[in-house]
């Protein structure tokens, strides 16, 4: 490790807030069909079911990459990885705003979910590589944070660019800025190849190392939780816009805007997080501890969920909505943290099959979310996300005791 305890270079900081660039762009580009559903709906003569299939072939391509795909990362190192990865989906992105049919559409998220699958893995690689293990957490905060700060930029930006050029120009204008970004990290590279290289993996091994992983106790117990609270955030970015329109009675405009006051939860909750659990051990407390009491404040939040399905009062309802956009954010910092701890020579690995099985499950789910909404039953989604992350909780739980006492001994 190059830094003492305490004493993290500026460099890394500013790599971490590549990061959370990356992420930014990566939750702008995957966000603008949320925002702009109405209109594609309109244009392909879709239902709500028809929609969710759509966000399901983003899911589905996502969800195999990441579980066959963070060896390639933990191979090849994410100096090299990332930025084909974002290039690759910001050429997605341009392409979904050229799509003239809903096959070319069902290609170009398919293809979106491609690179926008080693974002994570080549993150948590990254900070795993650079940060000791208490500090991990607010890493894994700020560029996490990139979801919300993405789902906050994109109803302004989709507003404008919808009202002006069309639901086509968004795609075009998001996808162009990962050019941007993949400058920014070719400079920032320079001399870090040490660090940042990858450990060459031979095929063959991949079946035995991914084996190994999904035997550990403790991979049962992230996937469960990777299942329930993944699901919960790839919610909260696809379908909150469209059901505070269409079922809350917003206008176009209104409805994106009061949108960014449930993205703007997410980010604070990444944030508020990962600054406690480094506070509370700089005070004395353990890391197993402070990550325990951050897991149950954030359940609390999301048993607010319930409260937005049944009440008539739509700004009450936005309030228990971005209730449960903190803790659901501040859930998946402390599983992120987690999920490095596993296997620290294949974070990419784990965080590829972990974050694959919750992408593929939600992608079965997505055209039944839709259904219900079609149904108007929206309510019983919300039930389940105020109820289920309790499941997680536990999970979590057991995890972290288990690492903690890993660590001691």
């Amino acid at each position: 490790m190059e830094h003492a305890a305490g004493n993290i270079p500026r460099r890394t900081w500013l790599i971490c807030g590549l990061l959370l660039l990356a992420t930014v762009l990566n939750y702008l580009d995957r966000q603008v069909i949320s925002l702009t559903a109405e209109q594609i709906m309109a244009e392909f003569h879709l239902d709500r079911q028809q929609f969710g299939e759509v966000v399901s072939s983003f899911r589905y391509s996502y969800a195999a990459v990441q579980l066959f795909g963070g060896w390639v990362v933990d191979a090849a190192g994410p100096m090299l990885v990332f930025p084909i990865a974002v290039a690759l989906w910001s050429a997605a992105g341009i392409s979904t705003g050229w799509s003239q049919t809903i096959g070319g559409l069902h290609r170009c998220r398919f293809l979106l979910g491609v690179g926008e699958a080693l974002n994570w893995p080549c993150a948590l690689k990254t900070t795993e590589q650079l940060l000791q293990p208490r500090d991990r957490s607010l890493a894994n905060g700020i560029f996490n944070g990139g979801t919300a700060i993405g789902a906050m930029i994109a109803p302004v930006v989709v507003t404008v660019l919808v009202r002006k050029s069309g639901w086509r120009s968004p795609f075009i204008f998001s996808g162009a800025l990962g050019g941007i970004w993949v400058c920014l990290w070719a400079f920032s590279m320079r001399g870090q190849s040490a660090k940042m290289s990858g450990r060459p993996i031979a095929i063959r091994q991949i079946p035995s190392i991914m084996a190994s992983i999904a035997r550990r106790k403790e991979f049962s117990l992230l996937m469960a939780s990777a299942v329930i609270i993944n699901g919960v955030s790839y919610f909260l970015a696809d379908w909150i816009p469209l059901y505070l329109k269409t079922d809350r009675g917003f206008g176009f405009a209104q409805g994106n805007a009061l949108s960014i006051l449930v993205y703007a939860g997410l980010d604070s909750g990444n944030i508020l997080t990962g600054f406690f659990v480094r506070r509370a051990v700089m005070l004395g407390a353990t890391i197993g501890n402070a990550r325990n009491v951050a897991l149950g404040a954030s359940c609390v939040l999301m048993s607010c969920a319930p409260v937005a399905g049944f009440t008539r009062w739509r700004f009450l309802a936005l309030a228990c909505i971005a209730l449960t956009a903190v803790g659901v954010a501040g859930f998946l910092v402390i599983y992120l943290t987690a999920v490095q701890e596993v296997d620290p020579l294949h974070v990419g690995t784990t965080a590829g099959m972990l974050g694959g099985l919750g992408n593929l499950v939600y992608g079965m789910l997505a055209p039944g979310i839709g259904r219900l909404s079609d149904q108007h039953q929206t309510a019983v989604i919300f039930s389940l996300i105020g109820i289920l992350p309790w499941v997680a909780y536990f999970c979590i739980a057991t995890v972290i005791r288990a690492q903690s006492y890993a660590t001691q001994s």
